[in-house]
């Protein structure tokens, strides 16, 4: 147990001594910056200080920008000084300020090794003050590692109530329509939700045409246009617009293509005067301010979802092979322009979709449940017939009641857990009603993906407590070297021989041992620490698109497989180019 604890405290003679004293021992560092710092965090009003306490002694300090969720400064008296007392202050931190970074001097070589070892990453360097300083970005690994339990750093203290409606019957667009009907009147009507003449958004997920084949919709993929149908019929007779509202992800211009796949346009037929379609990915953008400004400081918002009177997001009951789950947290995804998509991944994803959710606030979150999918979700998976609708206001509450439907806790779900932590919903049971069918009554397990890492004869993974997320990619990309080398088809392209040697390094722990002279790739933020010793693959986790473009690299004979179509794949290499300058 640790015998460290942070307590509010104020700049005090002793701190300034103590910083004086230390950057006066760093060539490199100028008076100038502590004075100019000093002077910064008596004016800023976001600046909080923490007094490092052991026992009933101060044995260091922390100040700590609440706005950008940095850790601007972190001193220990020199007698208090040791490995221990680092790691537990640290500790402490997160258990109060959730996810954070670190901004330190580039010449404090002392810190950025200690900072290293606990679980930061270089994520890229900026000037301030006068002096570069490097930005460290917390491995949201370790920061799961290191937490001592699942707690809030804020009590959510309302009691959420969430629906699970079943669909009797024989699913027709009548029995979807009446489910939809009991879940809202669960919840207190149409009425309490939406008044006369507002504008309606339905967020609805379309992410691949993947759910069709042969001109049959198989479920799982996309949510249920019947669904859509119903919720619109419902609306109408109160509604003053109703827009249905969606950015595609995979291929980002084809929005309205995936629209016409699965009929969406009939939809406007039901009211031509007052439905209509939007695709997210060109509509105008609102920039809004990120609270605490985990990861990123500022989110692009399209107008559509920013002018909504009310937000209905319509997530499908899927598994995700990097996130676990893709429900109400993840759906929102879909409503950030395509560039904004990928720069998620480059700063982290989990968090991201968690900031998400601080300046898009739907109303009301419904599940469509009719038709999951599970294993290798959310498109090449397999469906998973449940005829059920889960709805509720509090994306937190809504995901840890599906999640407990499919068999799952909510924690196994990197991005659902964090913003549990962060304060944004609840996940404990006895803080969510469950209305209508019980959990146990509807529960069926969804399958998980198998995610296979194994090595290939000169390719070799080195993945020690990598996350969920860099191993679903991953996988997503080795499956396309687990064929038929055309130089020899006798093995897999896996097993092609290297020398030297190909090395894959993922998680905060893998790579401690790196030989100079094998090609070293280092994947993901855990690993940016060693990326001057070979190539690095940016992001949290990397998009499925770097990891290709990496990799197949050592393959040159070899085509490489398309994340999209061609025209897309140009202008998602400009866009990657663009992230990666803003890393620089």
């Amino acid at each position: 147990m640790s015998d460290i604890a942070l307590k509010k405290g104020k700049l005090s003679s002793t701190l300034r001594s103590g910083l004086d004293t230390y950057y006066g021992k760093i060539p490199g560092i100028e008076p100038s910056f502590v004075s100019a710092r000093w002077e910064h965090w008596g004016q800023c009003p976001h600046t909080v200080v923490y007094l490092v306490k052991k026992e009933k002694s101060t044995v260091g300090w922390i100040i700590f920008n609440r706005a950008t969720s940095a850790v601007e400064e972190i001193l220990f008296n020199p007698k208090d000084d040791g490995t221990t007392v680092r790691s537990q202050a640290i500790d402490a931190l997160i258990a109060k300020e959730s996810l954070v970074s670190a901004e330190i001097p580039e010449a404090d070589s002392s810190q950025y090794g200690w900072l290293v070892d606990y679980g930061f990453r270089p994520a890229r360097r900026i000037k301030a003050f006068g002096q570069d300083l490097v930005k460290l970005e917390l491995s949201t690994s370790v920061f799961f590692q290191q937490l001592k339990g699942y707690k809030p750093i804020k009590t959510y203290r309302k009691r959420e109530r969430v629906v699970i409606e079943p669909v009797i019957g024989t699913q027709t667009e009548g029995d979807i329509k009446a489910a939809l009907q009991s879940l809202l009147d669960r919840l207190g009507g149409v009425s309490k939700y939406v008044k006369p003449g507002q504008t309606v958004v339905l967020k609805p997920n379309v992410v691949a045409d993947h759910g069709m084949v042969n001109g049959v919709y198989h479920g799982g993929v996309v949510t249920d246009i019947r669904i859509l149908k119903g919720l619109i019929e419902l609306l109408l007779p109160i509604a003053g617009k109703v827009i249905v509202a969606e950015g595609s992800s995979i291929n980002r211009s084809a929005t309205g293509k995936m629209f016409e796949v699965y009929g969406y346009p009939t939809l406007v037929d039901l009211d031509p005067k007052k439905v209509s379609l939007v695709d997210l990915n060109t509509d105008e953008l609102v920039e809004k301010a990120v609270p605490a400004g985990k990861r990123m400081k500022s989110r692009k918002v399209p107008r559509t979802i920013e002018e909504a009177d009310v937000l209905i997001s319509l997530p499908v009951m899927k598994i995700h092979f990097a996130a676990g789950v893709s429900l109400a947290i993840k759906n929102l995804q879909g409503t950030m322009p395509p560039l904004e998509k990928y720069m998620t991944h480059f700063f982290g994803l989990w968090q991201n979709l968690v900031n998400i959710h601080h300046v898009v606030k739907p109303t009301l979150h419904i599940i469509d449940g009719i038709v999951g999918q599970e294993d290798f979700g959310p498109v090449s998976g397999t469906p998973k017939t449940m005829n059920l609708l889960i709805g509720g206001e509090n994306p937190v509450a809504v995901d840890a009641v599906t999640m407990r439907v499919m068999g799952l806790k909510p924690h196994q779900s990197p991005p659902v857990l964090l913003a549990y932590l962060q304060g944004l919903g609840p996940i404990e049971s006895h803080k969510i009603e469950v209305l209508g069918a019980s959990i146990d009554k509807v529960a069926n397990t969804f399958k998980l993906p198998v995610i296979n890492l194994e090595s290939g004869r000169d390719f070799k993974i080195h993945a020690e407590n990598a996350c969920m997320g860099c191993r679903g990619y991953l996988h997503f990309v080795l499956a396309k070297l687990r064929k038929a080398d055309p130089a020899d088809p006798s093995r897999m392209l896996i097993d092609r021989p290297f020398n030297p040697r190909v090395n894959i390094f993922l998680g905060p722990h893998a790579g401690t041992r790196v030989h100079p002279k094998e090609t070293n790739i280092f994947m993901g933020i855990c690993q940016l620490h060693n990326a001057e010793k070979g190539t690095a693959l940016v992001g949290c986790p990397p998009h499925a698109e770097v990891i290709m473009n990496g990799i197949f690299k050592l393959f040159p004979d070899v085509e490489r497989p398309k994340y999209a179509d061609e025209t897309e794949e140009a202008k998602l290499e400009k866009m990657l180019n663009e992230v990666l300058e803003t890393l620089v």
